[in-house]
């Protein structure tokens, strides 16, 4: 990485807003360390959640072994604690949720009044209405920013978006904006208030940034679309490999006698809170009836707190799969878990993301480039962003929620030794030409690098 070297003075300070607690957002960690390693004074301000475990933000010294564990410890960082430890602390989530629902439900009002449409002022004070309605955390980000001096302030999310503009605005330097999700759309069970204030939000603070930074060019042309914007850099979620200790290919890699096949499904989290999970159940449980000659193991490897682990083996042993599937712990970082899929043995990634709303359909996981790079055949579900970004012959597409087609999927794959293997060596070359976290990172530090030199000449 030392090559890549900004020409903005190395004293430039970068402050990267998250609104979570940096454990395990590979996205933000990646970035900062990029640019730290480029030469910028970074600091990463994240937010420790109610709901959050108490973890470390980066990886303890026993997972340092690591390149990208140890690359993390290139930037500063400080959280904002917002568990409800102890009456102070219970008080300011209080008082911070409470401004939230607020600012929603004056929102809903205002945006009514007569001329709110239409009057500059009105619309600018919608638009900070709407910040605070969608961003519980956004005064204490913006408070925290502006203490650390910042050259230029990095939003990721629109939940850190109101905050990096409050102040950018107050320090005179520019801001960043990396969107990761369609966030109008974010989840089904957003409600149409909450969809307007995000819509509002994101229209009138993205407009204010010096530059704009998304995951794929679907996400792209739907800001550019949406909201008038000139269309943002793609800069895409993908694993940084040592190049000097390469992934074996898979045809230097043996491959298991017809009717066997090893399925990973990896994340963050893989309870059955996540979309899809219990589709991978169900069509375990079809393959593995008995009478049937298939031999089959599923690998799930990712978070999970104790009642999330017990409820999972729960359905696992109601499936009669539980010889079938294992849990394993997640590991630190993308490049850890392309080595972990090729030393597994794995054959096949799983992706999966249900067509519930527009983000899960633009959306592209990184475990797909994941996936390619350790040189695995992909099944995925049918939606645009996974067609998208995994290579036409390496990937097999169900309908999503269908787990027969998901099961004739994994059927094929496990009988047609000759398809797995094609379609694991165009998932390979796919990622070692196409999937390469260098060209990410030089149009990462490139825009950091414009957005820092246009504003000092403007100043």
């Amino acid at each position: 990485m030392g090559r890549y070297h900004s020409r903005v003075q190395a004293s430039a300070r970068v402050v990267i807003l998250v609104a979570n607690p940096i454990t395990y957002d590979g996205r933000v960690r990646r970035h900062a360390s990029t640019l730290a390693a480029a030469g910028y004074d970074v600091c990463v301000l994240g937010v420790v959640g109610p709901n959050d475990r108490d973890e470390p933000p980066l990886p303890s010294e026993a997972q340092a072994a690591y390149p990208e564990a140890r690359a993390a410890v290139r930037f500063r960082w400080l959280r904002i604690d917002r568990r409800r430890h102890g009456l102070e602390p219970r008080l300011r989530w209080l008082i911070s949720a409470s401004r939230q629902r607020l600012s929603l439900a004056l929102y809903g009002l205002a945006q009514r009044l007569p001329g709110s449409a239409t009057e500059p002022g009105a619309q600018i004070g919608l638009a900070q209405l709407a910040g605070l309605a969608v961003a519980t955390s956004a005064p204490d980000l913006a408070w925290a920013a502006m203490r650390q001096r910042p050259d230029l302030i990095y939003a990721n999310d629109l939940d850190t978006l109101p905050a990096a503009a409050w102040a950018a605005r107050l320090c005179g330097v520019p801001f960043v904006y990396d969107a990761h999700e369609v966030y109008v759309d974010e989840h089904p069970a957003l409600s149409p208030q909450s969809r307007l204030a995000r819509a509002c939000s994101e229209a009138y603070f993205s407009r204010k940034a010096a530059a704009i930074l998304t995951v794929n060019s679907l996400l792209a042309e739907d800001l550019r679309q949406r909201y008038g914007l000139p269309t943002p850099t793609v800069v895409r979620n993908l694993p940084e490999l040592a190049e000097a200790d390469p992934i074996t290919p898979p045809i230097e890699r043996p491959l298991g006698e017809t009717g066997t096949l090893h399925v990973l499904y990896h994340g963050a989290h893989i309870g059955l809170s996540q979309h899809g999970v219990d589709d991978l159940l169900r069509a375990m449980a079809r393959l593995v009836s008995p009478g049937d000659a298939l031999r089959l193991r599923l690998t799930l490897r990712g978070g999970l707190s104790p009642s999330e682990d017990r409820g999972l083996r729960q359905r696992i042993a109601e499936l009669g799969i539980s010889a079938h599937v294992r849990l394993m712990p997640p590991v630190p970082g993308a490049e850890a878990l392309v080595r972990s899929a090729v030393l597994d043995g794995a054959d096949v990634g799983l992706a999966v993301h249900p067509p519930l709303c527009l983000s899960y359909v633009y959306t592209t996981s990184s475990k797909v480039y994941e996936y390619q790079l350790a040189g695995l055949a992909v099944v995925a579900s049918d939606v645009t962003g996974n067609r998208h970004c995994i290579a036409p012959q390496a990937g097999l597409f169900y309908p999503a929620g269908d787990d027969a087609r998901l099961a004739d999927c994994l059927r094929i794959l496990s009988t047609n030794r000759d398809r797995l293997r094609a379609m694991q060596q165009a998932a390979y070359l796919h990622g070692m030409n196409s999937l390469r976290w260098r060209d990410e990172r030089r149009l990462l530090i490139d825009t950091v690098e414009r957005a820092i030199r246009r504003a000092r000449r403007a100043g």
